[in-house]
């Protein structure tokens, strides 16, 4: 480590390309790397050469770490945008006009809004293009054996894959440049680059994915993914299958959608296969100390549910990256290391104390989702809510978003801010898996949905009143083909202990009841809708202000109904005690059932 901080400290250290080698130190430092084989054998050296690029398979993994070292600085971007232009965060009193117009949808091109500025996820886009055109050059010239380079050249263009996504998410039309530009400023000439708008820009970046040579995750005896004392990377990088399981979600090919989501729900389970961990890892299952479970060391009194960092259902934020614990949760999370750059930016978003300026808080609709829920010990509240947030009892002005200040004490250790970028975990997956059955067209495939958000797959295909001991043809559903074909089933005469019998579902874990279809509907339609709805509320108990809330309400609102959007935004600002957010709020609901969903693409030269 020493050796690589007196090369990245070196005055005479001016590396070229600008966004390739720069940003290493952000990429290592910032996700607290302190080893990583070949990585580190290397010499402090003066100003390198164009020549002298991409000569090994060393520098190919310094520029696959540059390109992540530039996406960290996204992160602010990117869940500010996915949930203040949503329902369930809103601008506090001490918030800038940024964050207020994003929440209030009143952003216009004459804005200087450093949130709708594209130019952000053009750098990280084109330094993706300069890294994916040095490799080829490394194929080309037999510099790299043919897996190093599949391996890297699709984890960068998938990166660079995703981030267009979000670009099209939140600006509806953009220029779709895959090229390397000596400029950045190029990428606003509408004659080399027209726009492409979003259903476009998903064509085309499905038809990039497809055709990537490797969609699994790194190797583990690589230099590029190493071994950490500190922090591991082994989810640091962008899940393949999962990007390419989102766009077909948005394409409206549900069935491969849920191929992809189905395949990281178990397939890539495996990292562990002793004792129980393997029926748990990513698919939502008990057992164990019930480490991601709602629990309360006794069921009726309030007082007792299990608030540790370290265990129960907000364990799931206080993991760290060297616990064993994370490969059961996390899909894909980059920690932020106090000492190095990038600098982790949600303690000051987030946090009313130390190094917190409290800019963001708790919509009081997700406040009021909530509360709408009763236990199975019969509290009339989710617990999900105090675990995501912080001084709940407070409520109001005092309220604060939890998730991102687990770890921050502000009384001890004001100035160490740390914490993870938490883009997807097992929850998200599984949602977006039910989302995604749901809209297909196998029969009744509604109830699998449900059974994925509601008591998991045992419970819901188990029939009621069932005391047999024969289990051969039920708790599950491989009567369903491939991807929807789950095995459930946990008996002793005969035998089963199928992949599957340990699921108990998102609300299941949450410690909540079954919400059941409602008798009077009968239409197939209106049972797709009822679910979706089901499905839709769940993510915003779930995963709250974790990054999902804009794109999945927008995502539905093209597919099904503006209002889908629309009113939940209409909710979030009429409720607000913000009276400007209020009196805007009729208009903001007209201006999104009118499709007006975008933000302006203004290009600052």
């Amino acid at each position: 480590m020493q050796k690589l901080l007196r090369i990245l400290k070196a005055e005479n250290m001016k590396l070229k390309p600008n966004h390739i080698k720069k940003y290493i130190a952000a990429a290592l430092l910032g996700a607290g790397l302190s080893s990583c084989s070949g990585m580190l054998d290397v010499e402090p050296t003066g100003e390198l050469e164009k020549e002298d690029y991409y000569q090994t398979e060393l520098d190919a993994d310094v520029a696959v770490m540059g390109v992540y070292g530039e996406l960290m600085k996204l992160a602010e971007h990117y869940v500010v945008l996915n949930e203040v232009r949503a329902d369930l965060i809103e601008p506090t009193m001490m918030a800038d006009q940024d964050l207020i117009d994003l929440s209030n949808h009143s952003v216009v091109a004459s804005d200087d809004n450093k949130y709708a500025d594209p130019k952000p996820f053009y750098r990280v886009i084109l330094n993706c293009n300069e890294v994916l055109e040095g490799l080829q050059k490394m194929r080309e010239e037999n510099r790299i054996t043919e897996d190093q380079f599949n391996q890297r050249y699709s984890d960068v263009g998938a990166v660079r894959s995703w981030v267009y996504l979000q670009l099209g998410i939140h600006f509806g039309a953009v220029p779709y440049v895959t090229q390397n530009l000596e400029s950045i400023d190029d990428v606003n000439n509408h004659v080399l680059f027209p726009k492409l708008n979003l259903p476009d820009l998903i064509d085309e970046l499905v038809e990039f994915m497809e055709s990537l040579p490797y969609l699994d995750r790194y190797p583990g005896n690589i230099g590029l993914v190493g071994t950490s004392n500190g922090y591991g990377i082994d989810r640091y990088f962008v899940p393949k299958r999962g990007l390419l399981g989102d766009l077909y979600l948005w394409q409206g090919n549900y069935t491969k959608a849920s191929e992809m989501y189905r395949y990281i729900m178990e397939t890539a389970t495996r990292d562990f296969s002793s004792g129980g961990e393997y029926y748990n890892n990513l698919r939502i299952g008990w057992g164990g100390n019930g480490d991601f479970d709602v629990r309360y060391d006794k069921v009726n009194d309030i007082r007792s549910l299990i608030t540790s960092p370290n265990s129960g259902w907000k364990h799931i934020f206080g993991i760290g990256s060297n616990e064993r614990y994370e490969k059961q949760v996390w899909v894909w999370a980059m920690h932020y290391d106090s000492d190095f750059a990038p600098k982790y930016p949600f303690i000051k978003l987030f946090a009313n104390e130390g190094a917190g300026e409290y800019q963001l808080k708790p919509s009081k609709a997700i406040v009021d989702i909530w509360n709408s829920e009763t236990q199975w010990n019969d509290f009339e509240f989710d617990a999900r809510a105090m675990l995501s947030t912080e001084n709940w009892d407070a409520e109001g002005e005092d309220l604060q978003v939890g998730k991102y200040t687990v770890n921050y004490d502000p009384l001890t250790s004001p100035l160490q801010e740390e914490g993870k970028w938490m883009l997807e975990r097992a929850a998200s997956v599984h949602l977006k898996f039910a989302e995604a059955a749901n809209r297909d067209n196998l029969e009744d495939i509604s109830k699998l949905s449900r059974a994925i958000v509601n008591q998991g797959i045992p419970g819901a295909y188990r029939p009621e009143g069932f005391s047999g001991d024969d289990v051969t043809d039920i708790m599950n559903t491989l009567f369903y083909p491939y991807p929807y074909d789950f095995d459930g089933r946990q008996g002793d005469f005969p035998f089963y202990r199928g992949p599957w019998y340990r699921h108990i579902g998102i609300r299941g874990r949450a410690y909540l009841p079954p919400k059941e279809l409602p008798e009077d509907i009968g239409f197939v339609q209106e049972e797709k809708d009822w679910t979706e709805d089901l499905i839709i509320d769940e993510m915003g108990k779930e995963l709250a202000f974790e990054g999902h809330r804009w794109q999945q309400l927008l995502r539905v609102a093209m597919r099904r109904n503006p209002s889908v959007l629309a009113d939940r935004v209409y909710e979030k600002l009429s409720k607000s005690n913000n009276p400007e957010a209020v009196s805007r709020a009729a208009g903001v609901r007209a201006k999104l059932m009118a499709g007006d969903w975008f933000l302006p693409f203004h290009w600052e030269e």
